[in-house]
Parts: C-alpha cells; structure tokens; sequence
C-alpha cells in the first residue's frame, strides 16, 4: 500500500511540475513594434533581441509610415493600441502623440551619448537610426556629365520622363523631404512645379521608388540611401549621391505607448535599439546609426548628416502637413 502511495505523490508532484512549466511558458513577456523600417531589417532585429531576451516574445506590423499611421488610427478609434513601441520615419508624428498624452517618458541609460538635438527634451522620444534620401541613378543608363549632382540636376531636360519618387502621401521620410523644399526659399512650391514639368512619376513605397531605377524603367529618382545601398551590394546598376546644396536628412525616432500592458518588455526593446548591438544591425543594413562610437564605413556620420541636412521646421510640418500634401497632389495632377 505504502508502495502505490509513494507512486501517487510522484505522479502528482510530476503533473505540478510540468503545469508549472506550462504556467512560466504561458507567462513570457510580448511586446510589439510597429515600424516603417524594411522586414529584412525589422528581423534581423527580432533575431537578436530574442536571443538575448529569449524570456520576450517579439512580434512587429511594418508598412509605409502613412499606413502604420492609418493602422493606429483605426485601432484607436476601436478602443486599443496594439503597439508597444512605434518607430516610424516622420518625426512630426512624435509631436502629435505627446500633445495627445500618448507617450511614456523614459529615458533611456542608452541613450546618454545621443545627441541631444535627436532627443525629446521630455524623453518621450529619442531618434534611433537617421534617414538620408538624395539621388539615385541607374549607372548603365547615366554617365559622365549626365551624372546628377544636385537636387536642381533633376530638371535637367535630358531626364524628362525618367524621373521618379515616392509619393509622400505613404512615406515619412519623403514627406519630410518635400517639406525640406518647401521651407527652403531656393526650392520652394516652384521647385515641385518643375519636377511636374519635367515629367516626374510617383510611386507607392521607398523601395519602388529605387527599385525601379535599378530596373532601367527610370534613370534617375530621389531615393533613401540605405535602400540603395542594400539594392547596390545585390548587384543592381545604381549609385547613390549626397546633394551638394544640402540632404534630406531625417531623424527616426522610437518612442513607449502610454496605454501598453508591456511596458518592461517594451523599455528591454527600447533600450536594445539604442545600445550598440542594436545599432550596429542598422550599421549592418546601411542605415546610419544614431550612437556617435559608431562609424561607418564609406558613409557619412551622423555628425556630417546633421549639418549638411535642409532645414525643416518640425512644428511648421506638423501645422502645414495636410495643406502640404493636399498642394503636391495638386501639382502632381495637373496636366
């Protein structure tokens, strides 16, 4: 009898064991990012965060920041937000969601040696990777000469109807670098006007905008960097170059929701990014990192990124941002 005792509290105590094991499974920490960084990029991210946090279940929604906006949106109107973390490429975003009281403050330790012009002065953002779009041209269409070396070789007559962009009704950065012209009295509405004229087509993401330079449909687009460098390391026909007036430069910042029920898996997320593991997966993507101990090579830092950037009143953006895009769609449909 003592036998089939001994035998029932072994099996009990292995049925508690393993419901206990279920139990601290079932317990692991999630967290969500929404961004508008590329899905490559996004899992090489995942990859390593949960290797050193494999305690932390990552998962991440990536689209064009226009859609991740649409997407918060409509979640918010429905009553949640399902983002932890939200890192786009639109600062002026950021602005709306602390007026709106929907950001943690959290400062970073990781963050100390950002500087401080890429930080909120309030912690409820910081800038994790720099954006830099300027132009790209197909090298077995263009040569010598015809190679474009500022914004204003764009209305050269030689590219008319081989030019094209992204519309930045889907995209942050190029929304940003429209404003750029705008608030720039030597570009201005005019400019956008000429590149209509010179027959500039748009497209619907960043990607396509390079892409298809590379495939020869055009010669000549304004494209982010990163793209095409990755695009160029896989053996497409294109270069990259920085405008000699001044670049598109764009601080993409991360930032905590208020509302998650995450919050210390999306502060271990936050930090990851920031810290120089993190950032050297975007040294590894060609995106230029926000950390200054890091250097890339045969790419600008974000030191010469910063000063050579156009000036863009964020404030102004955000008031105008509308009226903007309504403008540009304007123009780009005018006959």
């Amino acid at each position: 009898m003592k036998k089939f005792v001994v035998i029932f509290i072994c099996i009990v105590c292995m049925v508690l064991l393993f419901s206990y094991a279920v139990s601290a499974s079932s317990a692991k920490m999630q967290v969500m990012l929404y961004s508008s960084m590329k899905d490559s990029q996004l899992s090489a991210l995942k990859e390593a965060f949960t290797n050193k946090y494999p305690d932390v279940q990552m998962d991440y929604y990536t689209a064009g920041t226009g859609k991740v906006m649409t997407k918060m949106a409509a979640e918010k109107q429905a009553g949640k937000i399902y983002a932890d973390v939200i890192w786009v490429g639109e600062p002026t975003n950021y602005i709306t969601f602390k007026e709106q009281g929907e950001l943690l403050a959290y400062e970073s330790p990781e963050a100390a040696t950002i500087p401080a012009a890429l930080k909120d002065i309030d912690n409820c953002y910081c800038a994790a990777r720099i954006v830099t779009l300027g132009l790209v041209y197909n090298t077995n269409n263009v040569k010598g000469e015809d190679i474009p070396k500022d914004w204003a070789d764009l209305l050269n007559p030689r590219f008319n109807g081989l030019i094209t962009m992204t519309d930045p009704v889907f995209s942050g950065t190029t929304l940003y670098t429209v404003a750029a012209f705008i608030q720039n009295k030597e570009f201005g509405w005019e400019y956008i006007r000429q590149l209509k004229k010179n027959g500039i087509k748009l497209q619907t993401g960043s990607s396509a905008a390079v892409n298809t330079v590379g495939a020869g449909e055009y010669d000549v687009s304004i494209g982010v960097n990163y793209i095409a460098q990755s695009a160029k390391k896989q053996g497409t026909p294109i270069e990259f170059v920085y405008p000699e007036s001044g670049i598109s430069t764009v601080a993409s910042p991360i930032a905590i929701m208020k509302d998650s029920e995450n919050v210390e898996a999306a502060k271990l997320l936050y930090d990851f990014i920031l810290s120089l593991e993190g950032q050297q997966l975007l040294v590894d993507s060609d995106v230029i990192p926000v950390r200054p101990e890091i250097k890339m090579e045969n790419d600008i830092s974000v030191t010469e990124a910063t000063e050579r950037a156009l000036p863009v009143s964020d404030k102004y953006l955000l008031l105008s941002k509308d009226a903007l895009l309504e403008q540009f769609s304007k123009i780009m449909k005018e006959e």
